[in-house]
């Protein structure tokens, strides 16, 4: 599996699913912040992007500036965390993950989504 791009304000969840990720050997890079994200999306070229609902909340215009202006990021498949706000412009969402979820449970859950986009 290609490096997966994960983007959640939550700190502590993330260290530790990219500690999980790492064990499993997977490339992960994640962000907690939505501000100039969009210049990473081309230069690191995901496999998949994981987005919080919580973060796209709080950034809603950022999230949105940034997916206009790159055709990568608008044909890259998106997993939503608890999604918030309207998502329906996202041209390839590929499925969501509720909250509470087993962090372990994650990395099987994400390459089975990415084989299926």
């Amino acid at each position: 599996m290609g490096l997966i791009l994960w983007i959640d304000q939550n700190n502590f969840a993330t260290e530790l699913l990219e500690k999980i990720f790492k064990k499993k050997s997977i490339p992960f890079y994640s962000l907690n912040h939505l501000n100039d994200f969009g210049y990473l999306v081309d230069d690191l070229r995901p496999e998949l992007i994981v987005l919080d609902g919580e973060t796209f909340a709080n950034n809603t215009d950022t999230f949105l500036e940034q997916y206009e202006k790159s055709d990568l990021m608008q044909q890259l498949p998106f997993v939503l965390i608890a999604p918030k706000g309207d998502l329906t412009f996202l041209r390839n969402k590929v499925g969501e993950i509720t909250k509470p979820f087993d962090p372990f449970a994650i990395p099987d859950l994400l390459l089975k989504l990415a084989k299926n986009s």
